[in-house]
């Protein structure tokens, strides 16, 4: 049956349908924030993303972005009641696919930021183990609550389908649990990455442009501070004091969008930054040099340093010869 207004005063709690009422408020809201950040952003993408080769950050941003795009239109399409027809059996199939959905949009962002952090450190492989070992924990629990969840009756049982075709499902308990993780996860990938930057900053303050350096501290606060409100608002709020509330779809379409679109900016501000780089034979030179001002105890002449920058797109014998460039010394799986 298709949801009409008129059915919630015959049937429906006025309490459940002014829940109701605000999940789609919600969902509007993060579905016109998402295709606002997408048209302005569009360009970036052709010039940064498809225009470079692939690699995994590129495969995860993309699946990421239209990904997301694709699964929110039909969020709002359901929302309408015209496609469950009254169905549990319709209605079981999206709470699965939603489920599934929510995984894959949550943990390629975490995955690039990941990335991000264990190149920035400087890829090293103790830091990959630590990581890893962290992301495995994380996964078998986030893993285990989702097998848990759907195994339970109430994941198959829809209030008020007929009335109002729109899935409302019961959220499952002890889903709190999750934030414990989570927040284990993005803090440590945050201390990493503030960590290792606070390093190059205060080591190679004159060597690296500060304007990348401000792009990643900037960057990285921004992602960490709208994650940590995901995971409380979600997890703590949406799934724990409304599990029984329309209000906890709340967390898939419009949540999702704010995290979704902030790990999208982590890719495109940076490849968007234009920086400085330098050949092999320049570094040579420039480590020759600093070698030189150390041996005759000039230190202003060591902290000054004199390597011919050129832009991205700037010519470069060295380059010309076929040297692999370097850019800022930061190593390019940042990017």
């Amino acid at each position: 049956m298709d949801w009409h207004p008129e059915n919630h005063t015959m049937s429906v709690p006025i309490s459940f349908a002014a829940d109701l009422w605000i999940r789609r408020a919600f969902g509007v809201a993060g579905y016109a924030f998402l295709v606002w950040d997408y048209i302005l952003t569009f360009a970036d993408e052709v010039q940064y993303i498809w225009m470079a080769p692939w690699t995994l950050s590129k495969a995860l941003f993309l699946v990421n972005r239209y990904g997301n795009l694709a699964t929110q239109t039909f969020f709002r399409i359901e929302e309408t009641g015209l496609l469950s027809h009254g169905s549990q059996k319709w209605c079981h199939g999206f709470n699965v696919y939603a489920t599934i959905y929510l995984f894959v949009a949550t943990e390629s962002i975490h995955i690039l930021v990941l990335l991000r952090a264990w190149a920035i450190w400087g890829c090293t492989p103790r830091v990959a183990a630590w990581l890893i070992s962290i992301y495995a924990i994380y996964s078998l629990l986030v893993l285990a609550m989702t097998v848990y969840g759907t195994s339970r009756s109430t994941f198959q049982t829809f209030q008020y389908l007929e009335d109002i075709g729109v899935c409302v499902a019961y959220m499952p308990p002890y889903l709190w649990i999750l934030f414990f993780p989570n927040f284990a996860l993005d803090t440590s990938a945050f201390a990493i990455i503030m960590r290792s930057l606070q390093k190059h900053s205060r080591a190679c303050r004159r060597l690296y442009p500060s304007q990348l350096l401000h792009r990643l501290f900037k960057d990285a606060i921004t992602f960490f501070l709208v994650n940590t409100f995901n995971n409380v608002f979600v997890i703590l709020v949406m799934w724990t004091l409304y599990a029984t509330s329309p209000k906890n779809m709340i967390a898939l379409s419009f949540s999702t969008p704010l995290l979704s679109v902030a790990g999208q900016r982590l890719v495109l501000n940076l490849r968007g930054l234009r920086t400085q780089t330098y050949s092999r034979g320049q570094l040579s030179r420039e480590v020759d040099r600093q070698i030189m001002a150390i041996q005759e105890g000039d230190a202003n002449h060591w902290l000054a340093p004199t390597v011919p920058w050129r832009d991205d797109d700037g010519d470069d014998a060295a380059e010309e010869r076929g040297a692999e460039p370097m850019e800022n010394g930061i190593p390019l799986a940042v990017r």
